[in-house]
């Protein structure tokens, strides 16, 4: 069974490629948002304080799914708050209407992580990715 977060079925091996290029390639998008194709509301750049706000909130939910048993039932009284971080980047980066506050690229990427999170493992390897993807916005220059 292909794993979007592991290379391993055991999940005892994540995905390097996900803390490295992939990683530095969405801190770039963040930082050089293509403009928009259609007339609509602008793709601005992610802020440095929209970075932390979201950074925030799953460290957050990583605090609580740290302190959860080994119980896999436990899981799912926390999947629905990590799903909702979906809703709160599509209030920030709205597809039309009011302005974004954050990039396209960066909704896609929380959707992108978000629908690949199955249980506790895979949370803990999305929180690592966006660790990284966190080190490489500030690497490069993001502000």
């Amino acid at each position: 069974m292909a794993n979007y977060f592991y290379d391993d079925d055991e999940k005892e091996r994540i995905k390097e490629t996900l803390l490295t290029g992939k990683a530095k390639a969405w801190a770039e998008s963040f930082i050089k948002p293509k403009p928009p194709k259609e007339r609509g509301p602008k793709n601005p750049k992610l802020t440095s304080a929209q970075l932390r706000r979201f950074h925030g909130e799953a460290k957050k939910l990583e605090e609580q799914v740290n302190n959860l048993g080994d119980d896999k039932r436990d899981f799912s009284k926390i999947r629905p708050l990590i799903k909702m971080l979906k809703s709160k980047v599509a209030y920030a980066c709205p597809i039309t209407g009011s302005e974004r506050k954050v990039p396209e690229e960066f909704r896609k990427y929380i959707e992108e992580m978000i629908d690949n999170i199955n249980d506790a493992k895979d949370f803990k390897a999305f929180a690592l990715c966006f660790e990284s993807v966190v080190g490489f916005f500030y690497g490069q220059g993001g502000r």
